[in-house]
């Protein structure tokens, strides 16, 4: 028997392999995870159980979002909304109001003022957004006049080392060309958009739109309403020896993913409406559309600025007097940034939460290019996750005796 095993072994190894080739098309990492759980079984409750577990799961489930991103999107967005109300509705509950009635409370109001702010200003966003697009080849003419007139006087300038500069080619942009590359660039964006968030055609579409006005609230409603029973299956799930370890973490993660999320939705919030106004009080035309575009882009801190500074300064193209305008427009900008950097940001969201601007960018941009719009809706807790992951990882490393060792060293070393 002992001589035989190695064919035998050879044996089961190709039947394996000529198995898994004939069953390829319905393989999957999800089919496949779920085989290597039932597989490892024998060596359940050990710490190499448990890492390869972890790996394995983040990354079946990091596949599942690429794959499926677009039809858990609806679950994705309901479930950032009831954490960001839960703590109403804990309130709501404090106060001696049921759960279920609090969390329908919450989610009715919530729907009531989304309809009434769009009935307000979705037809005002329209109608100026409209407008923009119309006079856009207008506003990209007048840039490119008073571009020219800027490279001119360069050209004709009286100091060497500006006069030698070759600017000729400079002037060789054409407003057709720029109005035709800006077309590709909306059109491939608007395509990108609607692969990001699930539009198709015909049945997908309706199933999209059925999704994101039907699901989305329901899901949000059973969310809100069982956080308390979710909170408590989790602490149950973890064993006793990590317990303590996990769910101190898990608060401190709680704490961090609640305070930006509720923070910066504030601030984003009232930027809008402190940038929608101040160009309103200035009379600058399309204050709505400006005070929207700045206030959802705002969702990433600082984004809101640069994305609407530049229809701003186009619309100044078409506004005499030019520099007047152009004033108009660093005013109330300056007047705004001020507003959420001296005030806002300190006072919703301060420096408790520790996530910088930059990593809060990168992590949109990244988790959105690879994942769409679910990868938009999960990027600031996944950016909050990787922060304490990275954090606890020096905070281990510190302790651990190569740290010592390299510490003890250098203070030989400097004595």
């Amino acid at each position: 028997m002992d001589q035989r095993r190695p064919f035998l072994l050879i044996a089961w190894a190709l039947l394996l392999g000529l198995f898994a080739w004939t069953i390829l098309p319905i393989l999957s990492p999800l089919i496949l995870f779920l085989a290597l759980v039932y597989l490892l079984t024998p060596l359940f409750g050990t710490d190499l159980y448990r890492r390869l577990i972890v790996t394995l799961g983040a990354l079946t489930f990091l596949w599942l979002l690429h794959v499926a991103g677009s039809f858990l999107a609806p679950f994705a967005l309901a479930l950032v909304l009831a954490y960001v109300a839960n703590p109403l509705v804990n309130r709501l509950e404090s106060s001696g109001v049921r759960r279920t009635w609090g969390a329908l409370g919450v989610l009715l109001t919530t729907v009531l003022l989304i309809a009434i702010a769009g009935m307000l200003i979705v037809p005002l966003v329209v109608e100026q957004g409209t407008r923009f697009v119309e006079d856009l080849p207008e506003m990209i003419e007048g840039a490119q006049s008073w571009y020219r007139a800027q490279i001119t006087g360069l050209a004709n300038s009286r100091i060497p080392i500006i006069r030698d500069i070759q600017f000729e080619r400079a002037l060789e942009v054409d407003s057709e060309d720029v109005v035709a590359y800006l077309s590709r660039q909306i059109e491939a964006l608007g395509i990108s958009w609607e692969n990001a968030i699930g539009l198709g055609r015909g049945l997908q579409t309706a199933l999209t739109i059925l999704g994101y006005l039907i699901l989305t609230p329901v899901l949000t409603f059973y969310l809100l309403r069982d956080f308390p029973s979710l909170q408590e299956w989790v602490s149950r799930v973890v064993p006793r020896d990590r317990r303590d370890r996990t769910l101190a973490f898990l608060r401190r993660y709680d704490k961090l993913v609640g305070e930006f999320l509720r923070g910066q939705l504030l601030v984003a919030l009232l930027v809008g409406i402190a940038t929608g106004v101040g160009f309103w009080l200035v009379g600058f035309p399309n204050a709505v559309l400006l005070g929207v575009v700045a206030g959802v882009f705002n969702v990433v801190p600082y984004l809101g600025l640069v994305v609407s500074l530049v229809p701003a300064l186009l619309i100044a193209l078409l506004t005499p007097p030019l520099w007047f305008s152009i004033l108009k427009v660093a005013g109330v900008f300056f007047a705004v940034q001020s507003l959420e950097a001296y005030f806002l940001s300190p006072k919703i969201i301060g420096d408790r939460v520790g996530l910088h601007p930059v990593w809060v960018m990168l992590a949109i941009l990244a988790f959105g290019s690879f994942f769409g719009i679910i990868g938009l809706l999960l990027a600031i807790p996944l950016a909050v996750l990787i922060k304490l992951l990275i954090v606890n990882t020096v905070a281990t490393y510190k302790k651990s005796v190569y740290y010592r060792q390299a510490e003890t060293v250098r203070d030989d070393e400097a004595v």
